[in-house]
């Protein structure tokens, strides 16, 4: 009886795979609905290796350890890499840092101003890090990323990410 049963619910209640494919839409085909779609630009893994070429090569000159963060304009995180030396505590700083210039579309320092500016509730914003050191890369006006670095004093942190999210410019 209980086997019946299944099958009866399996052959009923549940379309066949031919009927699901006859009803959706083939991938890249459903029409344009400018109104409830946009286009949203995202820096890609390519532009986020290089722009941890650049800064490994910048950090070098330097003679920096870092940690280097690179993330989408969602502040997911597409590239990463700490330095030999770097501090174990910089991964999620770097990571912390850039997430928050991609949220708020600017420098992770204007947050930083904020919360030393009088308005210390801003630091219990969920995923938003009060240190200068990241920076959003832009891409004809638009935020399509950010990055964050960690490792040296937060001005440091701030030049070195300021000169690499700079060099996505030369790409």
């Amino acid at each position: 009886m209980v086997c019946f049963c299944v099958a009866l619910a399996i052959g009923a209640g549940f379309p066949t795979q031919e009927a699901v494919a006859q009803s959706a839409p083939a991938m890249g085909t459903a029409k344009a609905q400018p109104e409830y779609v946009k286009t949203v630009r995202e820096i890609s893994l390519a532009s986020a290796q290089r722009l941890l070429a650049n800064g490994l090569e910048i950090a070098g000159q330097r003679e920096m350890r870092l940690a280097i963060a690179v993330v989408d304009s969602a502040g997911n995180l597409l590239a990463f890499v700490r330095m030999d030396g770097a501090s174990i505590v910089t991964i999620d700083v770097a990571v912390g840092k850039a997430r928050t210039a991609a949220f708020l579309k600017a420098p992770s320092k204007v947050f930083e101003d904020m919360i030393n500016s009088g308005q210390p509730s801003m630091a219990t914003t969920p995923g938003l890090l009060p240190l200068q050191g990241g920076i959003p890369v832009v891409f004809d006006g638009e935020v399509i990323g950010a990055v964050g670095v960690s490792g040296s004093s937060g001005e440091n942190d701030q030049t070195v990410a300021t000169r690499i999210a700079e060099s996505f410019a030369r790409f």
